[in-house]
């Protein structure tokens, strides 16, 4: 199954994001996502989003792994981000995602 990992830093304003979107003219399922924020300050929280809509909170480090999977079409985006982050600390998600077909 392919991945992709990204990693930012956490910015003045104590935020960061992370966007993933599929590459090639297909629809991906993404099937986990694990996020890691070494050291995170306590009340540091994170978000999953699909086009801004809300997949699942999470904590700072975090995975999210259960069915259904996200579906994606091209130009659909899931966003990882952070609230509350040290600005300059590194954040990081790995993405578990498959080409699949439309239904």
């Amino acid at each position: 199954m392919p991945d992709r990992d990204l990693s930012t830093r956490i910015g003045a304003d104590g935020t960061a994001a992370l966007v993933f979107t599929p590459t090639k003219n297909v629809p991906w399922n993404v099937t986990q996502v694990s996020i890691e924020y070494r050291n995170a300050p306590s009340g540091c929280v994170a978000e999953l989003r699909k086009n801004n809509a809300l997949v699942t909170v999470m904590i700072a480090t975090d995975v999210a792994d259960r069915e259904p999977p996200v579906f994606l079409r091209p130009g659909d985006r899931l966003v990882a981000s952070w609230t509350g982050g040290t600005s300059g600390d590194t954040v990081s998600a790995l993405f578990f995602y498959e080409e699949t077909e439309y239904a």
